[in-house]
């Protein structure tokens, strides 16, 4: 009874994935089925530890396929994947292909051609890649196989070589993968390159300095500028003058002007004696007399907005 109850569960579980439904009104991938897989290795013949593609190959017709709900698994042993596959898609209309491929390598003793059956070669033959058509719920629809094609492994070592070995006594076969020790470093690679930067930057910022230093020897010295040159008292007193007059300033006035006589030099006498009548004349000093007697005396006379000075 537990037999057949075991084989009543076994023939359930086989039934419970359908076969591809075919598509009375026609499918874009022809044969009247929804979708077709394919499968392909590159190169067919390699040394042993050489990389190989494997692709896998769906084309569908969309109208049937939704490729959100599209999953493929294939198992390569003993080779192994490099890197997770990629996945390429290309559609015309109702037509898509989705092509995933990955890239193997196989570097255990595994792969390595000996006797028997063959020390020159070794022909391996994948188990099939199984592509699945998914439900909305993420059960199984219904699944289709795609058949790899035998690949063969070939020695690194020639058969002359392995001949002459044999013939020598010397073929001795012993397969040993020491792991690689992960590498160690005095200084951590993230430290040394912020050291190394910063050390840049030290090094840019003391190369412009001098090369600044260097430039400046060459740059033209400010002109220097003129002395200034005081006013003379002579000066002033007629600036003054000037200043007391826009000031209505009559007394100032004739102070600044008898200050005028006393200051003008004494080989001009009669240019003193000019101006100090002028200072106490009765009528009021006018701007052309002492503007007159500025002139005179070698001065081009100064206005009202000097006399501060």
């Amino acid at each position: 009874m537990l037999l057949a109850a075991a084989l009543v569960a076994l023939a359930a579980a086989s039934t419970a994935v359908a076969a591809v439904p075919l598509v009375p009104s026609g499918s874009a991938v022809g044969g009247d089925v929804p979708l077709k897989a394919y499968a392909s290795l590159t190169p067919p013949v390699h040394l042993f530890g050489d990389p190989v593609t494997a692709k896998v190959a769906v084309v569908a017709d969309t109208k049937w396929v939704n490729p959100a709900r599209l999953r493929v698994t294939a198992d390569f042993d003993p080779y192994q994947p490099t890197r997770p596959p990629t996945e390429l898609r290309i559609g015309t209309g109702r037509f898509l292909q989705i092509t995933w491929t990955w890239t193997l390598r196989c570097l255990t003793t595994r792969c390595v051609p000996v006797v028997p059956p063959s020390d020159h070669y070794h022909i391996f033959q994948f188990h099939p890649a199984r592509i699945d058509y998914l439900k909305e719920n993420g059960r199984v629809r219904y699944e289709v196989d795609a058949h790899f094609p035998p690949i063969e492994a070939l020695s690194e070592v020639s058969p002359s070589v392995v001949s002459f070995l044999k013939a020598h006594h010397a073929l001795n076969w012993q397969y040993q993968l020491t792991p690689v020790a992960a590498p160690r470093y005095r200084l951590s690679p993230g430290l040394l390159f912020w050291l190394a930067l910063a050390l840049a930057g030290v090094l840019g910022a003391l190369g412009i300095g001098l090369t600044g230093r260097w430039a400046l020897q060459f740059r033209r010295p400010a002109p220097a500028a003129a002395p200034s040159v005081p006013p003379s008292t002579l000066e002033r007193a007629i600036a003054l003058f000037f200043w007391a007059r826009a000031h209505g300033d009559e007394t100032l006035e004739r102070k600044a002007l008898e200050r005028v006589a006393d200051e003008l030099p004494t080989d001009v006498h009669d240019l003193s004696e000019a101006a100090r009548e002028l200072a106490w004349s009765p009528e009021t000093p006018e701007d052309e007399d002492v503007q007159a007697i500025s002139e005179r005396a070698g001065l081009g006379g100064r206005r009202d907005d000097e006399a501060g000075a």
